[in-house]
C-alpha cells in the first residue's frame, strides 16, 4: 500500500476519536450541571432556613427542628428549667436545710445552648455544612444540657448553713470540792466545722455536672464536716487527784477598791487548766487591767513609790500563785520582784506583774494537767495547784538576808520658815535576799536557787523650809550607816 493511502486512513481515525471525546466531554458537563442542580435543590431542602434551627436538633427530648431563634430559646429555657429539681436538701450530721438550685447559684445557660442549636449546619465549608445538615436530618442531634454555676452564691449559702453546724469545742472542766476533798470533773463537748471547700466541690460534681450530663440531681446532698476535739478531756482531768501546793495571803487592810481587784484577778484564774508541758501566762489569763475588765483604781508601786493606778492589788494574786507554784514544784519561766518590799509575802517570794510589760509565767513540768484553784475566804486568798499525786515535799528557804541603807528624801519648801522640818512619811530600809527551793528530804533532797533579789528602801520623806524663790526642789540623801534615817 502506498504511503498516501496510509496517511489518509490515519487522518480519518483521528477525526473519529476527536469527535468521540467531544461527545463524552459534553455528556459529562451535562451530568455535572444536572448533579449541581440536584445538589443545590437538595441543599435548599436540607440546610437550615433563615434563623431557624436545623431539622433534627433537640434538647432533653424537645424537638427544635425548623424553630425560629426566639421560639427555640423559649423551648430551651423551659426544658432546662423543668430538668432542675424544685428543691435540694443540704445535710450535715443532724443539721438539714432546704434550698433551691438558684440559691446555690445554679442557673440554665440558655444562650449557650441556643447558639449551639443555631450553629448546626452553619459552621465550616459549604460541603461540610451540607453533610452536617444532612446527617442531622437523618440521625438527629440531641444537645447536652448546660447550667451555669456561681460559686460565690453557693459559698454564701454554705457559710450560712455552717452556723447550724459550726461550734467550738468546750473543754472538760474541773473544780475542787472542799467538802468532799476531791476534784469534780465536767465532761468536754467536741466541736465541729463545715468543710466549705469540699462542699463546693460536691455541689459541682453531684449537682451541676450531673445536670449537664442530663442526669437527675440527688434530692439530698450530704456535706462533709470536720470534728474538732476538745483540748482538755475528762479522761485527762481524771488524773488530777490531789493538791500539789497551796499558799494563802491576807488583804485584810486593803481598801475596798484594792480588795475588789484581788477578787477580780483571782476569779479570772479560778479553774484554769494547764496541760502537761504548757506554759501558763498570768497576763494572758487575767487580761488587761482596765475598767472594762472590772478593775478599779488602787495604790500601785511606780518607780519605788505608791501611786494611784488601775488594778492595784493584782500583784497580790500573782504573788500568791507564785508561792503555790513553788510548793507544787513546777518550773518557773518568768518572774520579777517588786522594787519595794511588800507586806503580804516575805521578801524574795513575791511576783510583780504589769500587763504588756512584766509577766509571771510557769511551766507544767508534770505528766498530767494541773488546775489553778482560787479560794476567797473573807479577806484571805488561797491559791491551790491541783494535779496528779503524790504531792511533792517542798520547802522554801530564804538566805543571805541583808538590810540595805535607808533613804531620806528632802522636799525643800519655800513656804516654811528656814530650818523648819516636817516628817511627811517614815520609810523602811531595803533588803537583799536569796531564795532557795528544797525538794525532798535527807541526802536525796535537791536545792534550787530561785532568785537573788534586791529591794529599795522605802524613803523617809521630810519637808524642809529654805530661803529662795521658785518652786520647791527635792533631793535624796542615802544614809550609808543603814540606821534609821534622820533629818539633816
Amino acid at each position: 500500500m502506498s504511503p498516501t493511502k496510509k496517511d489518509s486512513r490515519r487522518t480519518v481515525r483521528g477525526a473519529r476519536q476527536k469527535s468521540g471525546s467531544a461527545r463524552i466531554t459534553l455528556t459529562l458537563l451535562i451530568g455535572l450541571v444536572l448533579l449541581g442542580g440536584i445538589a443545590l435543590a437538595g441543599v435548599g431542602v436540607i440546610a437550615p432556613h433563615g434563623d431557624c434551627v436545623a431539622r433534627g436538633v433537640a434538647i432533653l427530648g424537645v424537638d427544635l427542628s425548623d424553630r425560629p431563634a426566639v421560639e427555640a430559646r423559649t423551648l430551651i429555657a423551659d426544658a432546662l428549667e423543668k430538668a432542675l429539681p424544685e428543691q435540694l436538701t443540704l445535710s450535715a450530721g443532724v443539721a438539714q436545710r432546704t434550698v433551691t438550685p438558684r440559691n446555690l447559684g445554679i442557673t440554665p445557660d440558655t444562650d449557650h445552648l441556643l447558639n449551639q442549636a443555631l450553629a448546626v449546619g452553619r459552621v465550616g465549608a459549604f460541603p461540610a455544612r451540607v453533610v452536617q445538615a444532612y446527617q442531622t436530618r437523618l440521625n438527629g442531634v440531641p444537645l447536652s444540657p448546660a447550667y451555669n454555676f456561681e460559686e460565690n452564691a453557693a459559698k454564701a449559702v454554705l457559710a450560712d448553713f455552717g452556723h447550724a453546724i459550726n461550734h467550738v469545742p468546750v473543754d472538760a472542766t474541773a473544780h475542787w470540792d472542799s467538802v468532799a476533798k476531791k476534784v469534780v470533773v465536767t465532761t468536754e463537748t467536741p466541736g465541729a466545722r463545715l468543710d466549705i471547700h469540699t462542699s463546693l466541690k460536691l455541689v459541682q460534681t453531684e449537682i451541676v455536672d450531673k445536670l449537664n450530663a442530663g442526669d437527675k440531681a440527688p434530692a439530698v446532698l450530704t456535706l462533709p464536716y470536720v470534728d474538732k476535739p476538745a483540748r482538755v478531756t475528762a479522761i485527762q482531768l481524771g488524773q488530777v487527784d490531789t493538791v500539789l501546793g497551796a499558799f494563802t495571803t491576807s488583804f485584810s487592810t486593803s481598801t475596798t477598791n484594792r480588795a475588789s481587784n484581788v477578787e477580780t484577778a483571782a476569779h479570772a484564774l479560778d479553774d484554769t487548766i494547764v496541760s502537761p508541758g504548757s506554759v501558763f501566762s498570768f497576763n494572758d489569763e487575767v487580761g488587761p487591767r482596765d475598767t472594762s475588765n472590772g478593775f478599779r483604781i488602787a495604790p500601785v508601786i511606780v518607780n519605788g513609790q505608791l501611786k494611784p493606778g488601775i488594778g492595784g492589788g493584782v500583784c497580790q494574786v500573782s504573788t500568791t500563785l507564785y508561792n503555790a507554784v513553788l510548793l507544787a514544784n513546777l518550773g518557773i519561766v518568768e518572774r520579777s520582784h517588786h522594787s519595794l518590799p511588800i507586806h503580804y509575802a516575805p521578801a524574795g517570794q513575791d511576783a510583780t506583774v504589769s500587763y504588756g510589760a512584766i509577766d509571771f509565767r510557769f511551766r507544767n513540768t508534770t505528766a498530767a494537767p494541773v488546775i489553778i484553784d482560787t479560794i476567797m475566804n473573807g479577806r484571805k486568798l488561797t491559791v491551790q495547784i491541783l494535779g496528779k499525786g503524790p504531792a511533792p515535799q517542798v520547802r522554801i528557804e530564804r538566805t543571805n538576808i541583808t538590810s540595805l541603807p535607808s533613804v531620806v528624801r528632802i522636799n525643800k519648801d519655800a513656804t516654811l520658815p528656814v530650818g523648819a522640818k516636817i516628817l511627811e512619811h517614815r520609810g523602811k530600809p531595803g533588803v537583799k535576799v536569796t531564795v532557795v527551793r528544797i525538794v525532798g528530804d535527807g541526802p536525796t533532797a535537791t536545792r534550787e536557787e530561785l532568785s537573788h533579789d534586791r529591794y529599795l528602801g522605802e524613803p523617809t520623806v521630810y519637808r524642809v523650809g529654805f530661803k529662795g524663790e521658785g518652786s520647791a526642789t527635792a533631793t535624796t540623801i542615802y544614809d550609808t550607816t543603814g540606821k534609821a534615817p534622820t533629818a539633816p
